[in-house]
């Protein structure tokens, strides 16, 4: 079994690092033939909660690439121009990322390619393949989603700390400080953001996949929640995409699992299964 440390580079400049691990015998039997995993706030290639998967996809026949997102790490510097890191990166630029790492995979021989992501990458998977409806993709894995919403945030039991923030980086931007980097612990507790991105991201309904975008994939979709989940960030979050996306021609399916924690990282057998089943698997899991 082959791991191999690789990069790539987007359309804009920045230089994504990755690995990718490859079986011995890859099935044939799956809707997909690799998986990419991209990883959520402030995490990378290599320290993701969700990596241990990895492996096990290999060891499941699936060859699985991981790469960093232009968001990886808090504050990492800069690559090609760009400053990067969770602290400076706007959503609307996470499609850049991904087609740069379908058109490496493709490279490969890969043609289709589900692409998984959690927390944050929950977010940048569907709002990514919503903006290009890159026909590489052949799933869209959306485990433990986002709900960023101004409207949603403003009327919350954490209101009053959201409102604060919202302030803070308004005021920064209103005196031409928008890329002063804010510590917030709405809705990442211990996060940084520049006032910008704070505002972009978290004080719009730019990136609001619960009352739109999760509607117009055109490709199956996975959604997977815990009822753990329970931070305003998190609430509900899952349910409501899949009542945008039920009629999806492409088809949906909603994992929702009782006492399923953050990315369901204690289901996993239950996860793993449901997800094997939803990419068409028809021999065991193991080869």
């Amino acid at each position: 079994m082959q791991v191999e440390l690789t990069s790539t580079t987007t359309s804009d400049g920045i230089k994504l690092h990755g690995i990718v691990l490859e079986p011995e015998n890859p099935r044939t039997d799956l809707s997909i033939d690799c998986m990419v995993m991209i990883h959520g706030s402030g995490a990378n290639f290599y320290a993701s909660p969700s990596n241990p998967r990895a492996e096990k996809f290999r060891d499941m026949g699936i060859p699985v690439a991981l790469f960093n997102m232009r968001g990886h790490d808090v504050i990492a510097g800069h690559s090609g121009g760009h400053k990067v890191g969770n602290a400076w990166e706007y959503l609307s630029e996470t499609h850049l990322d991904q087609l740069a790492i379908l058109d490496y995979l493709e490279g490969r021989g890969y043609t289709r390619i589900g692409l998984m992501g959690s927390s944050l990458g929950a977010v940048r998977v569907v709002v990514g393949q919503a903006k290009t409806q890159d026909p590489r993709v052949a799933a869209v894995i959306s485990l433990a989603p986002l709900r960023f919403s101004h409207e949603y945030y403003s009327q919350c039991e954490m209101k009053d700390m959201y409102l604060g923030y919202r302030e803070e980086a308004l005021r920064l931007v209103a005196e031409g400080n928008g890329e002063t980097i804010m510590a917030c612990d709405f809705p990442n507790p211990g996060a940084h953001f520049s006032a910008d991105v704070y505002l972009d991201r978290h004080c719009s309904e730019h990136y609001n996949m619960c009352a739109g975008i999760t509607n117009t994939l055109n490709v199956p979709l996975f959604i997977g929640t815990g009822s753990t989940e329970t931070h305003p960030r998190m609430l509900n979050a899952g349910r409501d995409m899949y009542e945008l996306a039920k009629n999806n021609p492409a088809g949906v399916k909603w994992l929702h699992l009782e006492g399923g924690d953050h990315g369901l990282q204690n289901k996993d057998d239950e996860f793993m299964a449901a997800l094997l089943e939803f990419l068409g698997a028809k021999q065991p899991a193991a080869v």
